[in-house]
């Protein structure tokens, strides 16, 4: 109910349920404490919301059956101490959820959005107790959502996507998920062993191999800039047969029994000492946690900075909106790594947004996505207030040559600003002698004439069905196409470049 909460009225989703404002409710830093403090409960959207609501209540629903509101221990009743009050256990529940929602945000990597930390940490106490009834969940979870979707989106249009969104697991909080579900393995396995209660070895390690693996949690990547990224399928598969053993030694492994204990003297106080296998798992998965805990730490203590953010770029209040080309992306780069500052120097190229007041640096759209769309929304604001502003991109082809062209920002109410210019696209042609370029000028596009290294003249494109002489060679157009004509030669020179979403 706190995720509705966020999302109808602080995220603006009651006005505009299918794209609230997400970007200010972020997990970037503890210098911007609103974002980490609402970060685990707010979401991009309502299919976000739904998904981790439902997902919750499948795996929470098993989670909630195996711990019970109510004494399980033989002789035990409900209301005779505070600990087997039902009001009280469901209170512990709550607070948790919560406790868990804010740990998981603020101890992230990046700038996490979501309560999908706390729904691994609910599939991972539910695994513990009911390994076999939580891989059922996994399956009857997508037609549950099926059967929610079909009346919160009664109509479906399907069309070829011709746009780059972006890459799916690369938008994948898995350093989240995997904090949540070991928190959630160990929890479960805390109450199984403090009630006496055994696990089979073979259930467990099945239900936890499938659910990592149709869960996405071997998918280890990083960032090769420009919307590329390398994910290592090996390394991270092999991890999760180790994860699978760590947690079969966890829930069903044991201590020392009483023989160990007899035998125990025997061998000496070194013997007395060593660890038992359960011991040594779990120890192994709380490192890995304080680990994951501490990098999280040192991440949300730094803030990326706006020193090399261009100087183009437009304002809306605290928020700074450009285009960029090939710069270091701030928000992976945010740590300095010794000897592997290769590693965080990542190339972004598309529309950033900046804001020092709230530690934000992020890449909204990218190049090949804009490219490909010709237009795009950003979206920023914050508690109580929205405004969207508007990318366009415009180019032309030129024959046998590159592309050129321009970037527009638009905040809504306001009027077009020119802040990115590609270079010059020179046509592989030559005419009477000359060669054609296609630029950005101050009104448009312009074609500049050359003979070798002289210009023989610069002038604007002609309106669609005019025409115009520039150097001695002249230019007509129609809305998509510049043509060039010289000595009785007619040719194509130029195409525009027209994204195919907007073709009719």
């Amino acid at each position: 109910m706190r995720g509705f909460g966020r999302l109808l009225f602080v995220q603006g989703g009651l006005a505009h349920r299918f794209d609230p404002v997400n970007l200010p409710f972020r997990a970037t830093s503890y210098a911007h404490p609103l974002g980490v403090a609402l970060a685990g409960f707010a979401h991009l959207d309502w299919g976000h919301l739904l998904g981790n609501l439902f997902s919750g209540l499948v795996f929470g629903s098993i989670a909630e059956y195996g711990w019970s509101h109510y004494p399980t221990a033989r002789g035990e009743q409900s209301f005779t101490s505070w600990r087997d009050n039902p009001y009280v256990r469901i209170g512990v529940v709550f607070g948790g959820i919560i406790v868990a929602g804010f740990l998981t945000a603020a101890l992230s990597w990046g700038p996490l959005i979501g309560f999908s930390g706390v729904v691994y940490l609910l599939a991972g106490i539910a695994l513990v107790f009911y390994p076999i009834t939580t891989l059922v969940g996994i399956v009857a979870w997508p037609r549950l959502w099926h059967l929610l979707s079909a009346f919160n989106d009664p109509l479906q249009i399907a069309q070829p996507n011709v746009g780059y969104s972006g890459v799916g697991f690369a938008g994948t909080a898995i350093q989240s998920h995997a904090f949540g579900f070991l928190i959630g393995v160990l929890i479960g396995a805390a109450i199984l062993h403090r009630r006496r209660r055994s696990a089979s070895p073979g259930r467990i390690w099945l239900g936890a191999m499938i659910y990592t693996v149709a869960n996405g949690l071997w998918s280890i990547f990083w960032y090769l800039g420009n919307s590329q990224y390398i994910r290592f399928r090996t390394l991270g598969t092999v991890l999760l047969f180790v994860l699978a053993g760590l947690i079969v030694l966890v829930v069903a492994g044991r201590d020392r029994s009483p023989s160990d204990r007899l035998v125990a003297p025997s061998l000496g106080r070194f013997a007395r000492s060593v660890p038992s296998a359960r011991q040594i798992a779990v120890g192994t998965i709380l490192f890995t946690l304080v680990s994951m805990s501490m990098i999280g730490v040192v991440i949300n203590l730094s803030a990326p900075t706006g020193a090399d953010f261009p100087d183009d770029s437009i304002e809306v209040r605290d928020y700074e909106i450009a285009y960029v080309q090939n710069v270091t992306n701030e928000q992976i780069a945010v740590v300095d790594l010794p000897l592997l500052d290769q590693v965080t120097d990542v190339q972004t190229s598309g529309v950033v947004v900046y804001s020092d007041q709230r530690r934000l640096w992020h890449q909204v759209i990218s190049e090949s996505n804009l490219e490909s769309r010709g237009s795009a929304r950003v979206l920023v604001g914050g508690v109580g207030w929205r405004r969207p502003v508007y990318a366009y991109r415009s180019g032309w082809d030129a024959l046998g040559g590159d592309t050129t062209y321009q970037v527009f920002l638009r905040p809504e109410g306001h009027e077009p600003t020119l802040v990115h210019t590609a270079s010059p696209a020179v046509a592989d042609v030559i005419l009477d002698n000359r060669t054609v370029a296609i630029r950005s000028g101050t009104d448009g596009f312009e074609v500049v004439v050359r003979r070798g290294n002289q210009t023989l003249g610069v002038g604007g494109f002609p309106d669609s069905g005019a025409n115009v002489t520039v150097g001695g060679i002249t230019f007509a157009r129609t809305e998509q196409n510049l043509y060039a004509s010289a000595d009785g030669t007619t040719l194509r020179i130029a195409k525009r470049r027209i994204p195919p979403t907007r073709r009719r």
